[in-house]
């Protein structure tokens, strides 16, 4: 056995130089700023996959949420699966390390020699006898296991992070539809006022048109005015269905309300977004690390599928005993026994060394797979600092969008105001101030909706430069140490 060992490490040690392709990062251009300008950054002290931050917005039931959904959401779910199966594929392929025993035992008898297959010959025996054998067998290729064992572990690790990933994208997910929520409340409130207003409105235009201090056409201009009103206040409402059901959804709930915290207008959309540069954002996305996990295993299959040149070692022990009536066998009867028995035992160890031809094909594949891998890589990092730039600027350009909403909306107020005043002096005629006030309605409808866009930005932001994923609720926490 040791001359076998001796005799073979010289090749194992060289094919595992030769035929392990040493696993090089691949080096690609990445920008040291952001392209997008004058951004709202600033450094933090907190690791950004541990942030909470949407514990900034100081809604507790928003908190609830993401806490319910990092717990019970079906995608998180189905993730973990995935990576429990990633981790029991490496185990098994660890228990491949250890031999196998292979048990027999049955009855026999007759009157002729009997020779059976895998124990081997036990004797003649003229009456009934019984038998039982041990075998066992060890076969191993020292560095298939080997590569097999390391793909497996940088398949766990790209299971993980992509469980990460969905993690990272549910809580953008519950955020945004949270939001989407308080808006829908806030909107139709804003879309009854206006319609409120367009109502008192035609009713003194109609009274006026009586009168025969107002044209047909002004009215009529006016009553087609109040049915679009109306018909976005019904699409609000219904839309509100929609919104409560997406977030249930994503609570892994049926249809059915639900509870709202904080009101829209007290969400304070100004953060402070976390100055991360490129090269840290792409240390820290998870499916960044998934997709080089993924580059690493395919790099392992070259290793694998090159492996089946090398030979394999076969070690094995026998041992068998059959018992019986008569004195049939070859060994002698025992002291003060009317049986006799039979022994055999014996070991072996060889390598077998079988190439097959189909091998290099199993090569090539994998250096074909290799290179999707890379191509996928290159493209998942390409990607990823295009998502960052673009949701910077797009947020920027939507918090820029939402101060001229805001100031719109101001200005509009103070129209208000002097028209109510004017009303009250008697200077101007009430009409005046509701055209006014419409006015005002639906600058406060656009800003509702601009700081929806602006809110669902920063959240994009938070997402695509891979925060919070890392936290996890008391929910998880709990059923983690309950499993360890």
């Amino acid at each position: 056995m040791r001359k076998l060992i001796i005799c073979l490490s010289p090749i194992l040690l060289w094919s595992c130089a030769y035929f392990s392709p040493d696993y090089e990062k691949p080096k690609l251009d990445t920008p040291q700023q952001w392209n997008a300008k004058n951004l709202n950054l600033a450094p933090i002290s907190e690791s950004l996959p541990y942030l909470a931050w949407w514990q900034k917005f100081n809604d507790p039931q928003l908190n609830q949420y993401i806490e319910s959904g990092l717990y019970t959401n079906q995608s998180i779910a189905e993730a973990k699966a995935n990576l429990e199966a990633a981790q029991g594929q490496l185990s098994t392929i660890k228990l491949n390390w250890l031999p196998f025993v292979g048990l027999f035992s049955g009855y026999i008898g007759g009157n002729s020699q009997n020779s059976l297959t895998p124990i081997g010959n036990l004797g003649t025996i003229n009456n009934n006898g019984s038998f039982f054998a041990i075998l066992p067998a060890y076969t191993l290729n020292v560095f298939t296991n080997y590569t097999l064992q390391k793909q497996a572990n940088y398949n766990v690790e790209a299971a993980r992070n992509a469980l990460l990933s969905v993690r990272l994208a549910v809580i953008g997910q519950v955020t945004n539809a949270y939001f989407a929520n308080l808006a829908q409340a806030q909107l139709i409130e804003q879309f009854q006022q206006l319609n409120d207003d367009m109502n008192e409105l035609v009713k003194i235009s109609r009274a006026m048109d009586k009168q025969g201090l107002s044209t047909q056409v002004g009215l009529d201009e006016l009553l087609s005015k109040q049915q679009i009103i109306q018909g976005e206040l019904a699409l609000m409402q219904n839309n509100q269905v929609a919104a409560q059901n997406a977030l249930r959804y994503l609570l892994n709930q049926t249809p059915g309300t639900i509870k709202l915290g904080k009101k829209f207008t007290e969400i304070n959309s100004q953060q402070i977004i976390p100055g991360n540069l490129p090269v840290n954002v792409l240390a820290a996305r998870p499916d960044v690390i998934m997709a080089e996990e993924q580059l690493k295993a395919a790099n392992e299959g070259i290793s694998i599928a090159s492996s089946r040149l090398l030979p394999s070692v076969n070690l094995n022990y026998f041992y068998a005993q059959g018992s019986g009536k008569s004195s049939g066998f070859k060994e002698p009867l025992p002291v003060n026994s009317s049986y006799n028995t039979n022994q055999q035992s014996y070991y072996g160890a060889y390598a077998n060394w079988v190439i097959s031809p189909s091998v290099f094909g199993m090569i090539k594949t994998n250096k074909a797979i290799f290179k999707m891998a890379l191509a996928n890589y290159k493209s998942v990092v390409t990607t990823a600092l295009h998502e960052v730039d673009n949701s910077l600027a797009i947020n920027n350009g939507l918090s820029q969008k939402l101060d001229y909403n805001l100031s719109a909306y101001n200005n509009v107020s103070d129209i208000v105001q002097q028209k109510q005043a004017l009303y009250k002096r008697g200077i101007t005629p009430y009409t005046v101030v509701l055209l006014a006030k419409v006015e005002q309605d639906i600058q406060s409808i656009n800003l509702t909706q601009a700081k929806l866009q602006q809110l669902n930005s920063l959240v994009n932001v938070y997402q695509n430069l891979g925060g919070g994923y890392q936290y996890y609720s008391e929910s998880e926490l709990a059923e983690s140490q309950a499993n360890n």
